[in-house]
């Protein structure tokens, strides 16, 4: 799991990815979208943070914006409905804060 850190700065960076072991080398290197392969550019991708597999490597997976939004959706969606806080009040959840935040981002 992204550090804290990492996900202040990029909200992103907190959603789940698919198996690390399991990315393809362009996957992993951010060539193509860790959930559908789809080719990446510099103005379609969406940067997910840096990462490390269970060897230690530096990973950077990037994805489309499509996915990165239907991610982020989804984990809001199943944050929500698991999180007593959320459903008091989800302005004082840094989590569910963190993944609105992350689904403004992959919107832009």
């Amino acid at each position: 799991m992204p550090s804290d850190t990492a996900s202040a700065i990029n909200p992103l960076a907190a959603l789940p990815l698919p198996e690390l072991g399991a990315l393809t080398p362009e996957q992993a290197r951010g060539a193509t979208c860790v959930w559908d392969g789809a080719p990446l550019t510099a103005e379609t991708a969406v940067n997910l943070g840096e990462r490390q597999d269970a060897e230690g490597t530096s990973l950077f997976p990037r994805a489309c914006r499509p996915c990165a939004l239907k991610q982020a959706m989804d984990a809001l969606v199943a944050h929500g409905q698991s999180c007593e806080q959320c459903v008091d009040d989800s302005n004082l959840c840094p989590d569910g804060r963190g993944l609105v935040r992350a689904v403004r981002e992959a919107r832009r």
